[in-house]
This record gives structure tokens, C-alpha cells and sequence, in this order.
């Protein structure tokens, strides 16, 4: 199982690995949607225009300290909730990343995936 999960690692390298910008990024997003606004409202909650939601949201750019504090009240949400990257692990986020994986991977990396799923599988 240690070796499947090392390989696993190895192939989604690179893919599927995301940098701070990227999670607090997504995190912002999934906050966002979970509260119900879209961009355009949550931009005019915080006084900024809808491409700086945006261009947060594709991890464009970081958001200053002062955005996150407006972004947080504009949420309800304590500022540490942007950087709980483990509320990324829900099913859906999973699926996603999957799906990234397989879109991106050769034929190579698929065999070995399914490689993989099936050795898993039949454990």
C-alpha cells in the first residue's frame, strides 16, 4: 500500500500539487459559494470591483490584509477559515482533483493508475 501511494504521489506531482495562492484561492471561492453570493454581490459587500474577486479566485494575485479582513466580515467567517485547507478535502474537491489528474496524465500515467485503482481495489 506504502509503495502504491508513493507512485500515486510521483504521477499527480506537478498536476494536482497546489501552492498557498492556489488553496487560499479555491478556499475563497468554495467560502463565497457556500455563503450563496456571487462574485459581482460579494465585490459589492467589500467595495471592490468584481475582477479583484475574480483574479483572487483564479489565484491571480493575494489578497492584502485588509481585503481578507472585509472578505471575512463580508462571509462571517474568522480570517483562520481561508487557511483551512483541510475543508478542501470534501468528495466534491476530490472528484475535481481526479478529474484533473486523468485530463492531464499520458498513457502512460493512466495505465498506471488504473494500475493502481485495481491493485487498491483488491487489497
Amino acid at each position: 500500500m506504502f509503495y502504491l501511494c508513493q507512485i500515486l504521489f510521483i504521477i499527480t506531482k506537478g498536476i494536482v500539487m497546489k501552492t498557498t495562492k492556489e488553496l487560499l484561492a479555491i478556499r475563497l471561492k468554495q467560502l463565497r459559494k457556500s455563503r450563496g453570493l456571487t462574485q459581482e454581490k460579494l465585490a459589492e459587500l467589500i467595495g471592490r470591483d468584481t475582477k479583484h474577486i475574480s483574479k483572487l479566485e483564479i489565484a491571480g494575485s493575494y489578497p492584502s490584509i485588509e481585503t481578507l479582513d472585509r472578505i471575512a466580515l463580508a462571509l462571517n467567517v474568522e480570517i483562520k477559515e481561508f487557511f483551512n485547507f483541510d475543508a478542501l478535502k470534501d468528495a466534491n474537491y476530490i472528484k475535481e482533483e481526479f478529474k484533473k489528474m486523468l485530463k492531464y496524465s499520458d498513457e502512460k500515467h493512466l495505465q498506471l493508475l488504473y494500475k493502481i485503482h485495481n491493485d487498491i481495489i483488491n487489497l
